[in-house]
């Protein structure tokens, strides 16, 4: 007879549409760490567009925290897929102040 989990997970989605948020001890589906509504700024280029996406919200939370704790971080991946955006953003938008971003560009 096996103890009866205290924190059981969601019967429905995958198990990467979660995390676990320590300090309530629940499990949450990563769209709560998205708090603004969505809305595109008219005044950004196409390429400058980032849809919140569970990828996106869950692919910033762990820079994030790799980051605060001076972890490296690498982000490999194909052309076209937002890398260069989502990180530039984090970086100049969402990480304290005595982050500062040296950006170095490479490309195919």
């Amino acid at each position: 007879m096996g103890k009866e989990n205290r924190f059981k997970y969601p019967d429905n989605g995958s198990c990467y549409n979660y995390m676990f948020k320590q300090d309530s001890k629940e499990w949450l589906n990563w769209t709560f760490l998205n708090t603004t509504p969505f809305a595109i700024d008219q005044k950004l280029a196409y390429a400058e567009i980032i849809v919140p996406t569970f990828d996106s919200i869950r692919y910033k939370f762990v820079k994030k925290m790799l980051l605060e704790n001076r972890k490296h971080v690498l982000c490999p991946g194909p052309t076209g897929t937002g890398k260069t955006v989502n990180i530039s953003s984090l970086l100049n938008q969402e990480m304290p102040e005595e982050f500062s971003a040296i950006p170095i560009m490479f490309s195919a």
